[in-house]
């Protein structure tokens, strides 16, 4: 497993690149429209003839330029900044007791702080995608048993504000059914059908509108996601990262560990579908991860040192 982590390590520095997330141009657009009393679906037809990422602009529902349309300028920026907090303050909490000593909570939720910093940074680029991000990184880390209802509600508000958001919702039900319970996986059935209902609303309302030709979501998907789990950070050093990262998470035993693996697995392999860009879903959650790779590799550094022993025990009657 070492000789594994170590040549993936290794090829991921070497052959996988970083790439930023194309700018939401259009979102801007129809912000301005709804502010000035125009129709949000008469101008998206509109503005979609044109606009060269076309595919991927059609997948989004009105739900936050309506929002962003409603509010003051600053407004929008208290809410995403309110969620950022509520995320630095259950996500602590959450993470900071998977690991027994202070140092190692103090870790995880300084790299959790790294993380919200990445979806700030991706807000700026991609509103959608990190609206999507943000609230799918607050379902994960707030699921338990007595809160699952609220997880469902959060991961739903997601998937209409973005459809990547229905990837959350079907990796969440999948590993709740795995899991064996029974109630869980009707709950994140009942928020999938919602959202897939409103998505295709969504669609029928904006109809079969002609699309540029070279409007086709870029490739990289997995360069996309590193990009942004690590802005600013040399391609050669975050994707090591984010390999070490992804074994951290595969590492920890608690249901968390699995659940932010799977839905960093299934954003990259689903990124593009339907026009939905699902491969930054993890963004807020991947640094944190890092803070379990020293544990696991002391283990398995002391699983290579072991000898097989044996013991014996002497009973005297």
């Amino acid at each position: 497993m070492l000789a594994g982590l170590l040549i993936a390590v290794l090829g991921a520095a070497w052959l996988i690149p970083a790439a930023t997330t194309p700018p939401e141009f259009l979102h801007d657009a129809l912000v301005a429209t709804l502010r000035h009393g125009g129709d949000y679906y008469d101008a998206a037809r509109d503005l979609l003839r044109t606009e060269p990422d076309a595919r991927a602009a059609r997948a989004f529902p009105s739900t936050l330029a309506v929002v962003a349309a409603a509010l003051p300028a600053w407004g929008l920026t208290a809410l995403v900044a309110a969620g950022l907090t509520v995320l630095l303050w259950i996500g602590g909490l959450r993470l900071g007791g998977l690991l027994g000593r202070s140092a190692g909570a103090l870790l995880v939720v300084s790299l959790l702080a790294f993380g919200i910093v990445a979806i700030a940074a991706l807000w700026l680029a991609a509103p959608h995608a990190a609206a999507a991000a943000l609230l799918s990184a607050i379902a994960l880390v707030a699921r338990a048993r007595e809160r699952v209802l609220a997880a469902v509600a959060v991961a739903s508000a997601a998937a209409l504000i973005d459809p990547a958001g229905l990837v959350t919702l079907a990796v969440m039900g999948t590993l709740a059914l795995l899991d064996g319970d029974r109630r869980e996986p009707l709950l994140w059935l009942g928020g999938f059908l919602i959202a897939t209902l409103a998505f295709v609303l969504h669609l029928q309302a904006l109809g079969s509108t002609p699309v540029p030709a070279a409007a086709l979501i870029p490739d990289g998907a997995l360069a996309r996601l590193i990009g942004a789990a690590f802005p600013d950070v040399p391609a050669s050093l975050a994707a090591p990262l984010l390999v070490l990262a992804a074994f951290g998470w595969a590492i920890v035993a608690d249901p968390l560990g699995p659940r932010v693996l799977a839905l960093t697995v299934a954003g990259v392999a689903l990124d593009g579908v339907l026009g939905m860009r699902s491969a930054s879903l993890a963004v807020a959650l991947i640094a944190p991860g890092l803070a379990f790779v020293p544990a696991a590799v002391t283990s398995l550094g002391h699983s290579v040192r072991a000898r097989r022993r044996i013991t014996v025990t002497r009973v005297t009657r």
